[in-house]
């Protein structure tokens, strides 16, 4: 028996180490947003279903004996493809069907180890079923769980912060290698010789495979979305994607472990209180602070996957139905990953799918129990369940009067509204929840700058202060800027005739937004040109194909709604922007920010690369409403003496933290939480 549930633990903590491993790994390449990590989950859950698929075909077709030979050659095969993979597939190569790309990269270099992995639960409880055909196998998938949780809360704890990438891959290599002995192990001594009687079961109706599709397509679903509500407005990294995953995992473990331990009337109460809480937190969120908006959504999420996966097992079948049920849950996981990754973008112009699965498990959960229900009951959970749906209705009309034009791509959704601003009309430009630029309607204003690059602001202090050097012979050349990061083209209005102005913009959505809705770009008198694809990676390309830019000004001003994706913010990234700088340009980096202080991450790179760095605070006022910091890093001291500069620069908000060091292998997101 320990044999069994080593295995099938070591099972369960692989494949839920590999998810945050490779979804970290392909985070820079795909421009960090949290698109990577739900592509990544499709991914798993695809290979789930291949891996389910796989072992319920193998032990209902075959024999035992059968089954060793089969599966002893896959599992052979798949650890010499993983080593051999492990040194031959090359970086991924983004394209412009970035979730094509993702499935693609991952199943060249996963593809057959996950198989394994995936297959070894219903497969090693089956076996075990057969072993011991009198001790319950479902002890196993809780254990299964047990295993996976263990692995996430391990992730961003312990893994993350002291093995770099590299490591982090060859120890997992290793890992599959021990899981592929001990299933060899399995499969040589630990069998039964023949292929026990099973007991006469009716297949599973139409009615149950439909509701154990939809119960656990809504969970994969709440989990998604839950997540992509987390990560609007911080980095996408492991630590904000496990932590909702780890919760996904415990109510399974709770379920499938104990039968008392789900009370169906408890958790809907707790969803009902939670489906008034996403409401408030949907359209008001941006007035709690981080760990209160974690708290409220973790509280939704667990009593959601609580009643979803509480009415899975309470229906879960005998033993010799394990294989089919474990299958139904598997495609109802890539039914609700493909829905949140292919079908949303297409139909949604936004991210409904919260609201519209909160719905979705409220009716799911109730209308079963609706039979044993007193009329009046029945009238006030569904009362319910229309009084959400048209208060949600009702507060998306209102907060979408002022709409011009919204649009959802792989990269975010997208909103451009016109909205007066202290009695003057402004068209901003909102990426999640956050305006990435805003201009003034009229004609005569609208070559002024608003916003986050208004003047007296750090980024238009560098643009506008930063002079030709005649003894450089540039004064006749013009300047040449770079702008890692488009918005709305707010920063063009700061070139004039004769200088160079190059943005690099990964969301192609937001160029054709900032091109068709604001005339920033159009109206500048500098000549603009805008490169389609991540900055650090397009700069990567320039260096190695055409040599350094020599930037006069570098600007980093690249958000995901209200995130700063964390590969342009580290000691590598910054080696890069200071290569295509001028020996006296500037970098100048904007870090408003509602959850993170980055000044310290800034600063030390500052100091690492033996620059000056200067902080700038502007605060909000009536035709700004948004406060803006911005961090100027240079040796010119020139203009660092300019009195312009002098009078606005400020004092550091915080102490400096020596200690906080971000580079491609290690960063530590937590230490600057604010």
């Amino acid at each position: 028996m320990p044999l069994f549930a080593i295995t099938i633990f070591l099972s369960a903590l692989l494949l839920f180490l590999i998810q945050p491993l490779a979804a970290r790994w392909l985070l820079p390449y795909y421009g960090g947003g949290a698109a990577v990590w739900t592509a990544c989950m499709l991914f798993f859950q695809l290979m789930l279903l291949a891996g389910y698929s796989y072992a319920h075909w193998l032990t209902h077709r075959l024999s035992l004996k059968q089954q060793r030979t089969v599966h002893t050659s896959l599992v052979l095969l798949a650890l010499l493809w993983l080593w051999w993979a492990g040194s031959a597939v090359s970086a991924p190569e983004p394209s412009g069907y970035p979730l094509l790309s993702i499935l693609s990269w991952l199943l060249l270099l996963f593809g057959l180890p996950l198989l394994v992995i995936a297959a070894s639960a219903p497969l090693v409880q089956r076996w075990f079923a057969d072993r011991f055909p009198l001790r319950s196998p479902y002890r196993l998938y809780a254990l299964s769980n047990l295993g996976s949780l263990g692995a996430l809360l391990s992730y961003p704890f312990i893994v993350e912060p002291w093995l770099p990438l590299s490591l982090q891959l060859l120890s997992w290599q290793w890992g599959f290698t021990g899981l592929a002995l001990l299933l060899l192990a399995l499969l040589g001594w630990q069998l039964p010789k023949a292929q026990p009687a099973s007991e006469p079961v009716a297949a599973a109706s139409l009615w149950q495979w439909g509701y154990w599709l939809s119960l656990s397509a809504a969970g994969v679903v709440l989990l998604l979305a839950v997540t992509q509500q987390l990560t609007q407005n911080v980095p996408p990294v492991p630590f904000l994607w496990v932590v909702p995953l780890a919760l996904y995992l415990l109510s399974f473990i709770l379920v499938f472990n104990r039968e008392d331990w789900y009370q169906r009337a408890l958790w809907l109460y707790l969803f009902g209180i939670g489906l008034v809480l996403a409401l408030i937190l949907i359209h008001f969120g941006r007035l709690f602070d981080l760990y209160s908006q974690l708290a409220l959504y973790l509280l939704i999420l667990f009593s959601g996957c609580m009643l979803c996966h509480g009415e899975l097992a309470r229906l879960k079948p005998l033993a010799s139905q394990l294989t089919r049920f474990y299958l139904a849950m598997a495609l109802g996981g890539v039914l609700g990953g493909l829905l949140v990754n292919v079908l949303a973008p297409i139909v949604l112009n936004d991210f409904h799918e919260f609201p519209l699965v909160l719905l979705a498990i409220f009716l799911l959960a109730v209308l079963p129990w609706q039979r044993q229900l007193a009329l009046w009951r029945k009238a006030a959970w569904l009362g319910g369940a229309v009084s959400f749906a048209l208060l949600a209705l009702w507060l998306h009309f209102m907060l979408n009067q002022h709409t011009v034009f919204q649009q959802r791509t792989f990269y975010g959704s997208l909103v451009v509204r016109d909205i007066p601003v202290a009695g003057e009309l402004q068209r901003i430009l909102i990426d999640g929840t956050t305006s990435h630029g805003a201009q003034y309607l009229a004609a005569d204003k609208r070559r002024q700058a608003l916003s986050y690059y208004r003047p007296g602001t750090g980024v238009a202090l560098a643009l506008q202060q930063l002079l030709p050097d005649p003894a450089a012979g540039t004064e006749t050349a013009g300047r040449h800027f770079g702008m890692v990061g488009l918005g709305a083209g707010t920063l063009a209005v700061y070139g004039k005739a004769g200088d160079r102005i190059q943005f690099y913009e990964l969301n192609p959505a937001v160029i054709s937004t900032a091109q068709r809705y604001f005339s920033y770009l159009s109206d500048s008198a500098a000549s603009i040109e805008v490169l389609a694809g991540d900055g650090r990676l397009v700069l990567q390309q320039q260096l190695e194909q055409q040599g350094s830019q020599q930037f006069d000004v570098l600007v980093l001003d690249a958000f995901s709604s209200d995130a700063i994706p964390q590969h342009l913010l580290t000691r590598e990234a910054f080696a890069l922007y200071l290569q295509h700088l001028r020996a006296d340009g500037i970098l100048a980096v904007h870090v408003s920010n509602n959850y993170l202080d980055l000044t310290s991450v800034v600063r030390n790179h500052a100091s690492f690369f033996g620059l000056e760095a200067l902080f700038f605070h502007t605060p909000a006022d009536s035709h700004n409403p948004a406060a803006t910091e911005w961090i100027l890093l240079t040796s010119n001291q020139s203009f660092i003496r300019q009195q312009a500069v002098q009078q606005v620069a400020g004092n550091w908000p915080t102490p400096l933290n020596p200690a906080i060091q971000w580079a491609d292998d290690f960063s530590n997101l937590l230490r600057v939480l604010k």
